[in-house]
């Protein structure tokens, strides 16, 4: 061995913080005092989560509890929007394992797209839809710190919980890191402010501990250790996920700026029926006051909807969209006249359009009202054989105006052009909002009749024993 001389040792071989004083000390030498270096070199106060070929994917700052806390990994299933329900999140991160994962944040009307393998943050208190797109349904994992003290938000089945452990009662950095590592593959998450949570999403792998501690996981398996920890993936290779718990991270007064007010929408059945009222009055008390105080753009009406730039701010509906929600009912018309919500198409839930309700003189705020399926046709007074529906007009964001957004038509493979893809009488939207049918299968149930010939029939698409 060649023998190495005590500043090339120092230099390259000594751990990083004496190489940093080795080095501050000769800058110090050469500058003359310390005061010279010190924007020079600094060393953080805390080391970053990222080690080896492992990525952080998401991250985020997140208020925790001073209480007891836990890990809590679930399963969950996003359904159809037509029968999604709000649920209350807790701080920590939503996996797309399969399908497209829509969530959107009820108060803000904020959206995140999530395909397979994406992630994103979940904060504390966040009230969120999470919807599948393109499918009937997707899955995701949803990797979450539970405050013991409260009511559970985050719905799904439970896969692992971890032990309590002490809450810092502060706003701390959160990293998810992932890593698709190949057999024998590995990567290592430094020790955070609290335990650490590793999440095997497929493959199996083995943990190890600083103490030299060897735990071994399978897929959908987890555990919750201090750190620092070492994944090994198994002979298979592994899909490894962790959370990393950062530092405490102070509020900086300037961006403690309240945001501005916005109006409640209803936008779930369980909403509508708490907020249901009588039938439905043309000349019904405003729903959306106008603003006195209101001038230039603010006054504006591009879509002719009788809402001004002000108030469909005010409601998150499209300004250069008449009907948002494509249930046949202007904006105005349903926040100014009828109390309907302008976001969304089936305001009471029972699966008929708000739009069609008042056509038939039925209550789009009364579930009870409204008729599907068993009670008669509800969508469509077209012949019982080979139907041929009028072909709706279009209108900015639906280009066949089919009552589903062009956004989404490119999600499901539909025609963009054809209000009937699948050219069985029922139109694009009301398979996938309503009838839940395949908006390309003609027949979804097999049973010989078509998906729109049994909803005019009040028989079911989905029921190959009923037709």
């Amino acid at each position: 061995m060649v023998a190495k001389s005590g500043l090339t040792w120092l230099t390259r071989y000594a751990p990083l913080q004496m190489r940093v004083l080795v080095a501050a000390a000769l800058l110090v030498l050469t500058f003359g005092s310390a005061s010279a270096v010190v924007a020079f070199l600094q060393v953080p106060d805390d080391p970053t989560a990222k080690s080896g070929t492992a990525q952080v994917v998401a991250q985020g700052v997140v208020t925790l509890a001073d209480g007891d806390l836990r890990w809590r990994v679930a399963e969950g299933t996003a359904p159809a929007p037509a029968n999604a329900s709000p649920a209350i999140t807790g701080p920590g991160f939503v996996i797309a394992q399969s399908g497209v994962v829509l969530v959107e944040n009820v108060e803000t009307g904020e959206q995140q797209r999530l395909p397979a393998g994406e992630a994103m943050l979940t904060n504390a208190g966040v009230e969120q839809i999470r919807v599948a797109l393109g499918s009937d349904i997707a899955s995701y994992r949803a990797l979450t710190i539970v405050d013991m003290a409260v009511a559970e938000g985050d719905t799904g089945t439970e896969l692992f919980s971890s032990e309590p452990f002490t809450g810092p009662g502060a706003r701390h950095d959160l990293d998810l890191l992932q890593d698709a590592l190949g057999p024998g593959g590995s990567f290592a998450v430094p020790g955070g402010a609290l335990p650490t949570l590793v999440f095997i999403i497929a493959g199996g792998a083995d943990v190890t501990t600083e103490s030299g501690d060897v735990i071994s996981l399978g897929a959908d398996e987890a555990l919750s250790l201090p750190g620092p920890l070492v994944i090994t993936a198994g002979e298979n290779g592994a899909d490894v996920a962790a959370v990393y718990t950062g530092p405490a991270v102070p509020r900086l007064a300037q961006a403690a700026a309240t945001p501005a007010s916005a109006v409640r929408v209803i936008a779930t059945a369980n909403d509508a029926a708490e907020n249901a009222s009588a039938s439905p009055v043309p000349d019904a008390e405003l729903a959306v006051e106008p603003d006195p105080d209101s001038s230039g753009d603010s006054d504006a009406d591009d879509d002719g909807d009788a809402l001004t730039a002000a108030q469909e701010a005010e409601l998150n509906t499209d300004s250069a969209l008449a009907d948002t929600d494509e249930d046949g009912l202007t904006d105005g018309q349903e926040a100014l006249q009828i109390g309907t919500a302008p976001l969304a198409a089936d305001t009471d839930g029972d699966g008929v359009l708000d739009g069609d309700e008042v056509a038939q003189g039925t209550d789009p705020l009364d579930g009870a009202a409204g008729t599907f399926l068993e009670g008669g046709p509800a969508i469509l007074e077209t012949p019982a054989a080979d139907p041929e529906p009028q072909e709706p007009a279009g209108t900015v964001g639906d280009s066949d105006g089919d009552g589903l957004e062009d956004t989404i038509e490119l999600e499901l493979g539909t025609d963009l052009a054809d209000s009937d893809t699948d050219d069985d009488g029922a139109l694009d939207g009301d398979e996938y909002f309503i009838l839940q049918s395949g908006t390309r299968n003609p027949d979804t149930d097999g049973d010989g009749v078509l998906d729109g010939t049994e909803a005019a029939n009040g028989t079911d698409p989905n029921d190959p024993n009923s037709f």
